[in-house]
């Protein structure tokens, strides 16, 4: 269904407007709401008990789209406060919860960085950090912890002090031990893991970070090389960075943030693909003018599609133009139309990002001069807004939005959406997302504790655009394609009635107005469907 919030002019041609469904909340931080409460949610002798979420923080999904984990933290005070959840569609319960014991012994204490990720076959590993008590936050000597997840059975694969292999040393060799704070875990088919440290023990540091696979160094600060740009030739790592080294499933294909070494002095950034830099900082960003100037977040799905967002050269600044690289083309950028047809454009700041096996693509974006109470959209595939800043969202599972809840904040120049892991495309035609809440009247839909944690964040999910239905210009549905078709269009698109319940986006560019009255013309006169 469409928004509410459909608008027309009164005179001349309508405003564009967005089709989209109604944004549905899986969880909430709205006091006393059901959405609010955790499912699975233990007291500190492990019997269940009711809580409701203090904040909810990073979201991943599986590589078909059928689970994912959400990290967060619950009502229960600082000694069981964060946890993560293992859930499908619209339904979720708590997988690992601070002060439980541990595998291995001990108790968890908290959800390791980068979540974690799924393989092919709904598998999944994940890092958490233990300490020695039930209370407290004393981390055990062995505390940093990987699990993994087969078959929904967990398993500590290793652990902090463990031995690496492979790694070189500007000392003797191979006494080097895990850290304690690995991250990057992403689980592979054949049930290899991969990781990066950046606290690799009995090291230079000159020689960490490194990438493992099963704590196999694969790639090393100062040692391993990577193809580079603009004719450098094999140049070495500098520095790679946390939580950005993923693998395909297959173990086909992999990625890696980080910085390379210059061949007189200095380093420049660098995103690296399968050994080569695809992306690096003063080069082109491919298929644009821009000059890059930093990368920010980047993922590859299982298919073997990567996406990437940063900024160009021209500084540091937050106005600095964005852009969005998808299989090495920019998708979008800072000033290109919002979506196809689109009168308002891209803002300079883009803040997270999604890809499919299939290719399809989704990213928030903040709008060019727009309204700060509707100014930061999530786009899907640069011819759909999913959701904007101001849209009203279900929160009671009706399908209606009739809640006063809409995304955004109470103070409407603080972020809407939240940034980096808070989105992904599901195989069952949804995307899920993490926003922030409000009411109609400019509060913030915040926890009901004294005084609120955090920002009122919330887990949704949207419906993506349906394949689209075979071209019918006939719409009046008289029989005939001719002129009577054109004002019928007219008259719904100018908000009229429309008794044969066509949809008036007729050049299906996500957008309500003349456009689509131009593009019947075009096709009543004898020209190809849009």
């Amino acid at each position: 269904m469409r928004s509410a919030a459909l608008l027309f002019c009164v005179a001349g041609l309508p405003l564009a407007v967005h089709a989209q469904s109604i944004p549905e909340v899986i969880y909430s931080k709205v006091g006393s709401h059901p959405t609010a409460t955790i499912p699975g949610a233990l007291d500190a002798s492990g019997s269940p008990v009711v809580a409701e979420f203090r904040a909810l923080e990073d979201l991943v999904g599986s590589t078909d789209g059928t689970q994912w984990l959400l990290k967060g933290r619950t009502q229960l005070g600082s000694d069981l406060e964060t946890m993560l959840m293992l859930g499908s569609g619209a339904t979720g319960s708590v997988l690992i919860q601070e002060g439980q014991p541990a595998l291995g012994g001990g108790w968890y204490d908290f959800i390791g960085s980068g979540v974690g990720r799924f393989n092919s076959a709904g598998d999944f590993a994940f890092s958490v950090r233990v300490r020695t008590g039930a209370t407290g936050s004393t981390s055990a000597a062995d505390g940093q912890r990987v699990l993994k997840s087969t078959a929904g059975v967990l398993s500590l694969e290793f652990k902090q002090l463990d031995p690496y292999t492979g790694l070189s040393d500007t000392n003797p060799s191979g006494d080097e031990t895990v850290g304690n704070s690995v991250g990057s875990i992403h689980l592979l088919d054949e049930g290899t893991i991969g990781c990066q440290d950046s606290t690799i023990n009995n090291i230079h540091t000159s020689r960490r970070p490194a990438i493992f696979y099963d704590r196999a160094m694969f790639h090393q600060t100062g040692v391993t090389t990577i193809v580079a740009m603009g004719g450098l030739g094999n140049r070495p790592w500098s520095t790679i960075d946390a939580n950005e080294f993923y693998t395909t499933p297959d173990g086909s294909h992999w990625i890696a943030e980080g910085q390379v070494t210059l061949p007189t002095s200095g380093t420049v950034r660098v995103l690296v693909l399968d050994g080569s830099a695809v992306l690096q900082a003063n080069e082109a960003v491919p298929g644009s003018t821009l000059v890059l100037g930093d990368v920010f977040q980047s993922a590859i799905s299982a298919g073997g599609h990567w996406i990437s967002r940063g900024r160009d050269s021209s500084g540091t600044a937050s106005t600095a133009p964005d852009w969005l690289v998808l299989d090495g083309a920019v998708v979008a950028e800072t000033g290109a139309p919002l979506i196809t047809g689109s009168s308002e454009t891209l803002g300079d700041t883009f803040s997270t990002l999604a890809v499919d096996n299939a290719g399809n693509y989704a990213f928030v974006a903040s709008v060019a001069g727009g309204n700060p109470a509707s100014d930061t959209v999530l786009i899907y595939n640069g011819t759909h807004m999913l959701a904007r800043e101001g849209d009203p969202v279900d929160l009671n599972g009706n399908g209606l939005p009739d809640d006063n809840a809409f995304i955004g904040r109470g103070n409407n120049t603080l972020a809407a959406f939240l940034p980096n892991n808070s989105l992904f495309l599901s195989a069952d035609g949804h995307a899920y997302f993490l926003a922030n809440l409000r009411d109609g009247d400019g509060n913030d839909l915040n926890s009901t504790s004294s005084p609120a944690f955090g920002t009122p964040n919330a887990l949704l999910r949207v419906a993506l655009p349906t394949v689209q239905p075979p071209c019918d210009p006939d719409l009046n549905q008289d029989g005939n394609v001719d002129q009577d078709d054109i004002s019928y269009l007219i008259n719904v698109v100018g908000g009229g009635e429309n008794p044969t319940g066509i949809d008036p986006d007729f050049n299906h560019d996500g957008n309500v107005d003349q456009d689509d009255v131009s593009a019947l013309i075009n096709t009543v006169g004898g020209g190809g469907c849009p």
